[in-house]
């Protein structure tokens, strides 16, 4: 590739306003043919004609940012902006197609809900066709879809993997069953899929040469991102980039003297792009707040989590403990079912020796009646014996009269 023709009292290096400010991008990207070189090398494509989408503009809104950013010209509130081209490219078997480019840049990761609204939006874009009736010839008009093609420039990255500086997703279409990848372009998917492209700006430091010498196409883009370098920031102003003028091939010439001449024609640039840092540097602290509350409320949730296992331990403690009591419980009152007919078994026991003491008192009654009389009756016997003895009736009578035998009367 040629590089950039030297003129006289050209310096070796190159001063541009730095093109990952919004302000500076936009001045660049308004003109249509430095945008034509942008994106076509960024998508690898010719582009036959490129136009600025009549809906292009900057979005107007800096969430969770305080007090409004300004912009010192117009006293408009500075937002975040994404760029729309409507463009003809030229396929390889030469035919033309009408895509829509979405080019949306970012410096803050969570500008990706903000990447999500814009594709929403774009991807029910629509244009008129001629169409041939196959039948009639008559040529009608409808409306088609349009191919969505975004491009998403970040100063930030989103995968340290390979550390590539162009992540680009390849659409495959291809059958499950019989694992073919389908040649032609089926109209259905071409019009609800697409390829994006995703530059990871702070990644230009992992790229050798060896990975773009051999390739036209990674050439010319290595070139083209090179101009995007936030390591050739000047010293003494991050606003501007110190770049060596030799290094650029010829086809960025356009663009680089497009690039050069944004401070001529914007006399508030400078302070457009302080409006920017004051943005960024808000940007900064929310992220700052935001991590912060995001640690306090992780250790919160931590202390929470462990709290809750303590709680759920103590739960299923209280529970089998609640088991075990219902356990004791139901044996308590099964005892207390056994103690309560025991008492009434003790009861008509009780009641049993109390009758059956009432009838031993009345036998020992009449027993001691039956001794008292029986003592009685022995003493007569014997006062009787005595008396028939004294009389000299023969012992035989006695004994037959008394019952007594010879040793009781020989004793009286």
């Amino acid at each position: 590739m040629e590089t950039i023709e030297h003129h006289a009292g050209d310096s070796e290096y190159l001063i541009i306003p730095n093109p990952i400010y919004d302000v500076v991008f936009k001045y660049l990207m308004e003109d249509l043919e430095s945008a034509t070189i942008v994106i076509s090398t960024l998508i690898g494509e010719k582009i036959k004609k490129l136009e600025l989408a009549p809906l292009s503009h900057t979005e107007k809104k800096l969430p969770l940012v305080e007090t409004p950013i300004e912009d010192p010209r117009t006293s408009d509130e500075i937002r975040l902006f994404h760029l729309d081209f409507t463009a003809v490219i030229e396929l390889p078997d030469g035919k033309e197609e009408l895509v829509m480019i979405e080019l949306q840049k970012a410096s803050e990761p969570d500008d990706i809900f903000r990447f999500k609204r814009y594709l929403s939006k774009n991807f029910q874009r629509k244009h008129h066709a001629e169409v041939t009736d196959v039948e009639t010839q008559a040529i009608k008009i409808v409306e088609r879809p349009i191919r969505l093609f975004p491009i998403f420039i970040l100063n930030f990255r989103i995968e340290k993997e390979v550390n590539d500086l162009l992540i680009r997703t390849n659409r495959v279409t291809q059958g499950v069953f019989k694992n073919r990848t389908l040649e032609s372009n089926v109209d259905f998917i071409q019009h609800l899929s697409y390829d994006i492209l995703v530059v990871q700006l702070p990644n230009i430091t992992y790229i050798e040469e060896q990975d773009y010498q051999h390739d036209e196409y990674k050439r010319k883009l290595f070139a083209l991102l090179k101009l995007f370098d936030q390591n050739s920031k000047v010293k003494s102003n991050e606003h501007r980039l110190r770049l060596i003028r030799k290094f650029f091939p010829g086809f960025l010439e356009r663009v680089i003297r497009r690039l050069e001449a944004a401070d001529s024609q914007n006399p508030d640039l400078e302070e457009q792009m302080f409006a920017e840092d004051e943005y960024l540097k808000a940007l900064i602290e929310r992220d700052n707040k935001i991590a912060f509350f995001k640690g306090e409320w992780g250790k919160a949730q931590y202390e929470l989590e462990k709290t809750s296992e303590e709680l759920e331990k103590t739960s299923e403690q209280l529970e089998k403990a609640s088991e075990q009591l219902e356990k004791t419980s139901e044996q308590l009152e099964k005892t207390s079912e056994q103690l309560e007919k025991a008492s009434e078994q003790l009861e008509k026991t009780s009641e049993q020796l109390e009758k059956t003491s009432e009838q031993l008192e009345k036998t020992s009654e009449q027993l001691e009646q039956e001794r008292k009389i029986s003592i009685q009756k022995d003493q007569l016997i014997l006062a009787m014996a005595k008396m028939l003895k004294e009389r000299g009736v023969p012992l035989e009578d006695i004994k037959q009269q008394t019952g007594l035998t010879e040793e009781q009367i020989h004793a009286l």
